[in-house]
């Protein structure tokens, strides 16, 4: 979609430029350090995930969108970053494997690369960060987590209505079994598409499929999903990335992530190609 075309009326388009958040701007590289968040990996369809993907990649053929929700309640848990909370959606792609090494046993797992569809957080600093950094499709919404024994409610609200809830049952970290199973090393490979127009706004100055290779160190804990569901206004884009009924997860990863925001580097540029 260039930028010079107006979106679906009614309708909010992530890739729709609206110009950058106001928010202090922080430098590349950006470390986190245990972070708690919750992995989903969910079936959805088919047809949505080929059409949003630009042209050079494909999906995976599981079909999956990985969403993770979480919450840095402190500011010192980064390298230069204020306190925020975020949900985002991924679309698993294919022949873009990254590889994690699980500790306990030295096994190697490939895991697909990761295409940016949907990302919403309470933070300017945030949104200006990712979107100018790597054309990240940021935009405002609050992540809340909720917990009632081993129970959790993670519920992404954006312009005041809850649009994501997941419930899942985990192990609280107040417990005295917020034990790790599992360490999980290696890294992710997620892609977004960077569009930035010309002053006038009826051009594309820069249009390029950039990659960003997530160093990760991660302690995954035992937990489960007892639902998800989506209801977005039928007329926001975020709607279209519902998981298939009846809910198919494919994966969870719970836990503490200690990662980085890197550098982008670009493998295609759109306009010379």
């Amino acid at each position: 979609m260039s930028y010079d075309q107006s979106a679906a009326e009614g309708s909010l388009r992530q890739n729709e430029y609206r110009g950058m958040p106001t928010g202090e701007q922080v430098p590349s590289p950006q470390l986190l350090e245990n972070v708690r968040m919750f992995f989903v990996a969910y079936e959805a369809d088919p047809d949505v995930l080929r059409q949003e993907l630009p042209p050079g990649l494909e999906p995976h053929p599981s079909n999956t969108i990985r969403m993770d929700m979480y919450r840095v309640p402190d500011g010192r848990m980064t390298s230069h970053l204020d306190e925020f909370t975020l949900t985002y959606l991924s679309i698993e792609i294919d022949e873009h494997d990254s590889t994690a090494i699980t500790a306990s046993t030295g096994e190697e797992k490939s895991l697909p690369g990761r295409y940016w569809v949907g990302y919403w957080t309470d933070s300017s600093q945030m949104q200006k960060y990712v979107r100018e950094f790597g054309g990240i499709p940021a935009e405002e919404g609050t992540t809340s987590w909720d917990w009632d024994g081993n129970s959790l409610s993670s519920t992404l609200s954006v312009d005041g209505q809850d649009v994501i809830d997941l419930q899942a049952t985990a192990v609280p970290p107040e417990s005295e079994e917020y034990e790790p199973k599992e360490r999980v090393t290696g890294h992710f490979n997620y892609y977004a598409r960077r569009q930035i127009p010309t002053l006038s706004g009826h051009r594309t100055a820069i249009d390029e499929l950039v990659e960003f290779p997530i160093p990760s160190i991660f302690d995954v804990y035992e937990a489960e999903v007892e639902s998800l569901e989506f209801d977005f206004p039928e007329s926001h884009y975020g709607s279209q990335f519902a998981p298939t009924e009846p809910l198919n997860v494919t994966d969870i990863v719970y836990g503490e992530n200690s990662f980085a925001y890197p550098i982008g580097r670009q493998i295609k540029n759109y306009q010379t190609e």
